[in-house]
């Protein structure tokens, strides 16, 4: 019984530790229609455009993945 208390008490705790960090990506001030994302490794440049789009920002989310905005 104690273990699966253990089970559904950290089973919860993941699901609301992804919505946070689910959430923290799609907070932006950018007007997500018109933006494109190019994702890219972080040690990588961005272009100044990708597919006829100014590059607007940049942001390095986690060790393996940068994301490159365009507008």
């Amino acid at each position: 019984m104690i273990i699966m208390v253990y089970n559904l008490t950290s089973l919860i705790a993941l699901f609301f530790l992804t919505g946070c960090i689910q959430n923290s990506y799609m907070s932006t001030d950018e007007d997500i229609k018109s933006t494109s994302v190019l994702i890219v490794m972080p040690e990588q440049k961005c272009s100044k455009e990708n597919m006829g789009r100014i590059l607007i920002d940049e942001k390095v989310l986690h060790p393996a993945h940068k994301e490159c905005y365009y507008k």
